[in-house]
């Protein structure tokens, strides 16, 4: 059975979550700007009140992943105190333009936000979707030890439109780095997908209802 795992931004909908039979959890704030790094707090309480597996997203700020040197020292700053909890791991993504104008990912920003997220896994979010050429970019991953995940759809709207992506991002990265679907997957076409994809990780918001 594949690791299933809902994106929430609070307690309600975690506990939602687990009762409908999520695996793990994408511990965020503010779904309704794509997921932005979230409360201490909120997430201390979550970690006391489930045994569920919680990666907590690492995101200052809304809008594109284009971030400036202060914004990345913001996200490493906001990564320690969660290493205090019981969580899994983390998610975080930057990305830049190169000389041609191609949109890239951000090496060296994510490089510094995977050291401080050491020892912990790191799942690289879906910046990765924007980048130009996906493939180029899942292999530059490849380098950074403690990447261990993907969240893609492929580089479409939803994972049903990515699916040739995604099979191809399966190839490159495995099999130190899973690719975990994600993009408008449902409880309902959740089991066509996994027929087709046959990834070990999927991630939704409505994925166990």
């Amino acid at each position: 059975m594949p690791t299933l795992e809902v994106c929430i931004d609070n307690i309600e909908e975690a506990i939602a979550a687990i009762a409908k039979g999520a695996h793990q959890l994408e511990v965020c704030a503010s779904l309704d700007q794509d997921g932005l790094t979230p409360s201490y707090e909120m997430t201390a309480l979550l970690a006391k009140q489930t045994t569920t597996d919680l990666s907590i997203m690492i995101r200052s700020r809304s809008g594109d992943f284009i971030y400036t040197a202060d914004e990345i020292q913001a996200m490493i700053g906001q990564i320690n105190p969660f290493k205090s909890l019981r969580i899994k791991g983390f998610v975080i993504g930057a990305t830049k333009k190169d000389e041609n104008g191609a949109t890239i990912l951000d090496s060296s920003a994510i490089i510094q936000l995977c050291r401080a997220c050491h020892p912990y896994p790191v799942t690289i979010h879906k910046c990765i979707d924007t980048c130009t050429d996906i493939i180029a970019e899942c292999i530059k991953l490849k380098s950074i030890s403690n990447v261990a995940y993907v969240l893609s759809s492929g580089g479409k709207p939803t994972a049903v439109e990515g699916t040739s992506m995604l099979l191809k991002m399966k190839e490159t990265l495995g099999p130190d780095i899973q690719v975990i679907g994600a993009g408008k997957i449902t409880k309902e076409n959740f089991p066509l997908l996994d027929r087709e994809l046959g990834l070990q990780y999927y991630h939704g918001r409505k994925i166990v209802g």
